[in-house]
């Protein structure tokens, strides 16, 4: 995977997405010399969608078997938002 600090990123900005749209390449994006973010062609963030979809419906299939269920009010509570 190619590296390019933010300031590199941002004065190549065409570059960056050309070689992620039409190389395929993952370019990571640094800042201070610490990863904060990851260019990827359109094409490949869809792939990563499909197979994101994929994993939680057997994460669900999985939980569904084991019978564990949550009502509304214990989810909000978990997540912290009111109802």
């Amino acid at each position: 995977m190619k590296a390019l600090s933010l300031a590199n990123a941002k004065s190549k900005f065409s570059e960056v997405i050309t070689d992620a749209e039409h190389k395929k390449e993952r370019i990571l994006i640094e800042k201070r010399n610490k990863p904060v973010a990851v260019v990827i062609g359109y094409r490949e963030y869809k792939k990563l969608e499909v197979l994101e979809d994929i994993y939680e419906s057997k994460l669900l299939e999985e939980t569904i078997k084991k019978g564990k269920f949550y009502s509304l009010e214990e989810v909000a509570k978990r997540v912290k938002i009111g109802l």
